[in-house]
């Protein structure tokens, strides 16, 4: 089963797909369903099993180079590679940009666990390579954990990866319809059955994920993380913590929103721009990730804007930044109709997919009065805490 042992001290790569409820072993044989269209050199498509095998003979190249080198750049030590019991690649997610497997090195009862994000077009390649660039440079200018470290990349004829962290305990996040009209949070652990998120816990989910993409945020630009979505699984939640954690895999772009490159002179523009975006972006996602278009209830609000206020403290540096509470009441100070102008703009700034325009833009009006709404109620805190 797996790749020919390339090390007789050093277990051979074992492959799996991950079946929901448990992993579906693929020995050398086993090809396993479709994952794409895309091609390998001399191959009439991509099965799991052609491509686990591709990445695991890539990692057993040269007796294990890649994974030696990888468990060298370990913040803690790791056993050395010949200690380990077993090691396994696991197919957790394929995607239109890249596929992502799991590495699992055992070491007795202890063990690793990376993100293995491979490409196999030229297309999916370019992206993959933006985006390994992109987690490198973060982490470098930021120094934040909500981002996976890079560790390791690596190519083949029709094949790239990047090798990252992997967040143990945390799990994909989805709105799902339960009857009431209001979509509820579905938490995707596969070892256990999917459970809905406790509705007191919701405010502190939209806080933290609001709180890292405000982090990230380059107060001289503008730019940002973005493109970002919910419905493609971006943010994973751990929520046996107290409180609850909350990590960003992935950064696809870095970049402005706003327009004009002139409106980044604007500090107060740019600020209402991204703090509005984010509340629209926040709400938006896909039932159980793969359906129709859902938008969150407005008992999120509160959530966002506390952790955009969190986030916005450490940001402002540049005393030429307006305060948060600044922000918020010249929201207020708008007239509806100016809001729902704005608001309008800035969706269309910040369009991901075509099919959300529609739908967004039905929601601006309720969504521009609901998050007045929550600023009111909160303005005496506001002015309490952050004065």
């Amino acid at each position: 089963m797996g790749t020919k042992q390339a090390d007789s001290a050093v277990p051979a790569i074992k492959c799996f797909v991950n079946a929901g409820s448990h992993p579906v072993a693929l020995d050398s044989g086993s090809q396993g369903p479709s994952i794409s269209c895309e091609k390998l050199p001399g191959q009439s498509g991509v099965t799991y099993g052609q491509y686990l095998h591709s990445v695991a003979r890539l990692l057993s190249q040269n007796s294990f180079e890649i994974l030696r080198e990888l468990l060298n750049k370990q913040p803690k030590p790791v056993p050395n590679l010949e200690a380990s019991s077993s090691i396994e690649l696991i197919a957790e997610k394929h995607g239109a940009l890249y596929s992502v497997s799991r590495l699992l090195v055992r070491f007795g009862e202890d063990s690793r666990q990376f993100a293995v994000n491979c490409a196999l077009s030229l297309a999916q390649k370019a992206f993959l390579q933006v985006e390994a660039r992109l987690l490198s440079e973060l982490r470098a200018r930021f120094d934040l954990p909500y981002l996976p470290l890079r560790f390791i990349s690596a190519e083949a004829p029709g094949l790239m990866l990047f090798i990252a962290e992997w967040f143990e305990n945390h799990h994909e996040f989805h709105l799902s319809a339960n009857g009431s009209g209001v979509p509820a949070i579905k938490i995707w652990n596969d070892e256990e059955e999917r459970k809905i998120l406790d509705g007191a816990k919701v405010p502190e989910l939209y806080a933290q994920a609001s709180k890292i993409l405000t982090s990230y945020l380059d107060v001289e630009s503008f730019s940002q993380i973005y493109p970002w979505h919910h419905a493609a699984g971006d943010f994973i939640i751990d929520d046996t913590q107290n409180p609850l954690s909350l990590r960003l895999i992935t950064a696809r772009g870095y970049r402005p929103l706003l327009p004009q490159e002139s409106d980044c002179g604007d500090k107060m523009l740019g600020a209402l721009h991204f703090f509005v975006n984010l509340c629209l972006r926040m709400r938006l996602d896909r039932l159980e990730g793969v359906g129709a278009l859902a938008w969150a209830g407005p008992h999120c609000l509160p959530g966002i804007v506390r952790g955009f206020m969190e986030a916005w403290k450490t940001v402002r540096k540049d005393t030429t930044l307006p305060k948060a509470e600044e922000i918020f009441f010249l929201f207020l100070a708008l007239s509806s109709e100016e809001r729902l102008a704005f608001a309008q703009a800035v969706a269309a700034n910040g369009m991901v997919e075509a099919d959300e325009s529609d739908f967004l833009f039905a929601r601006l009006p309720g969504c521009m009065s609901e998050l007045a709404n929550t600023l009111e109620d909160l303005t005496f805190t506001l002015e309490g805490d952050l004065k």
